[in-house]
């Protein structure tokens, strides 16, 4: 875990510009956040992999969401989050200590669900249905595997000498130019939402932004819609009965 912190931190401190940089996109992604953390009343809220706190941050400043409890591996960033009035904790999901029914929303924004070895995903994701109470819900945002976006960072991880001679026209469009993608696991939707049905999950609902091609991606703010098939980013809802 230390190795994927230490190389998030290698470029965590430019997220706040990319954030400025990109406007549209993360306008577009945050719309994404406040449609799925509102199919209900959100409650108590956990957010994990929070970042610098951008969009826990707006989701309280712009609509009045208060993240109770946050976590962040990177001792960096967490400050970056404290330093805008956000309660983080520096651990990862794997590690948190939760207490059973402590929480309505449990939130994964910015694919840092992606970060959990395969291995520890179900194991974790069964801790996180232990968490909630009756009726609360998983929300997990993330750049599908099987989107356009997702196949092209998927490729330059896999062959990062490609990425600045073949593919770096197409990033400037997109929130990660200049990062090299460093998610270590990525599977289609389909896979995640196998998995949540296992544990118990129930109504599981969809949401994607995001429908251009990477080179456009912030041209413009793009409205939510309902389903996955087709957004650069997405979010799956999935209820504990």
């Amino acid at each position: 875990m230390h190795g994927i912190v230490n190389h998030y931190v290698g470029f965590g401190g430019l997220m706040d510009n990319l954030h400025e940089q990109r406007a549209n996109i993360y306008r577009s992604r945050l719309l994404l956040l406040h449609k799925a953390i509102t199919t209900q009343a959100p409650g108590r809220v956990l957010s994990v992999g929070c970042g610098t706190g951008i969009f826990e941050y707006e989701l309280e400043h712009e609509f009045g969401i208060h993240i109770d409890v946050a976590l962040e591996p990177s001792e960096d960033l967490a400050n970056d989050a404290r330093a805008k009035g956000i309660n983080v904790q520096v651990t990862d999901a794997q590690r948190y200590e939760y207490r059973e029914q402590s929480f309505d929303t449990i939130l994964y924004n910015g694919s840092s669900f992606g970060f959990i070895p395969d291995t520890e995903l179900e194991d974790t994701f069964r801790k996180n249905y232990q968490a909630l109470r009756s009726g609360g819900r998983i929300v997990l945002t993330d750049v599908p595997a099987e989107s356009p976006l997702g196949i092209l960072l998927s490729l330059i991880q896999r062959y990062p000498q490609i990425a600045r001679e073949d593919y770096q026209p197409l990033l400037e469009g997109t929130a990660f130019y200049d990062l090299h993608p460093y998610k270590p696991n990525w599977h289609p939707i389909p896979f995640y939402v196998e998995v949540l049905h296992r544990i118990g999950f129930e109504n599981i609902d969809f949401f994607q932004t995001v429908l251009a091609n990477p080179p456009y991606q912030n041209d413009r703010v793009e409205e939510v819609q309902e389903g996955y098939e087709r957004g650069n980013y997405i979010a799956i809802v999935a209820v504990k009965p």
